[in-house]
């Protein structure tokens, strides 16, 4: 994509924890196979929102626990460096744990299994789309907080 910025550990300026970005000043953030492997996930989420800009997107895409991993807790068959497996509801509940509630919206939130082959038992490889994708929007907080 045109403008983008790929950042990986060897981005300068990144050390693994803290964009080397101004708050607001990105209108997306697009994280790929990325979150399973990040020990703190709050605190990364919780980055990625910070640089976001008001009505820019943050796009998360994970493995799915029951596509590609197709077990319920680590570790994975498939990939050891994998800290944590999730369902739409799991990755879901990171980031509403990570953001205040309404500072974002839930824009698309979805399960991918095209072509995939429900078929394969749980010791095969996977084959076809086995991912989770979540796509929010930052909105800009309102002074009032929920009641408890």
């Amino acid at each position: 994509m045109e403008g983008a910025v790929g950042v990986d550990i060897d981005y300068p300026g990144y050390d693994g924890k803290r964009l080397p970005f101004e708050d607001g000043s990105q209108d997306t953030v697009y994280s790929s196979h990325c979150l399973e492997h990040i020990p703190d996930p709050l605190n990364v989420i919780q980055d990625w929102y910070r640089v976001t800009k008001v009505g820019g997107h943050i796009i998360i895409a994970v493995p799915s626990r029951d596509l590609y991993e197709r077990r319920r807790r680590p570790p994975s068959i498939w990939n050891t460096e994998h800290l944590r497996m999730y369902s739409c509801a799991s990755l879901l509940a990171e980031i509403e744990a990570a953001l205040e509630p309404n500072s974002f919206k839930v824009r698309y939130l979805a399960e991918n299994d095209d072509l995939f082959d429900y078929s394969r038992p749980p010791m095969v490889a996977p084959y076809g789309n086995y991912e989770v994708t979540v796509v929010i929007e930052k909105l800009r907080t309102p002074e009032w907080r929920l009641v408890d």
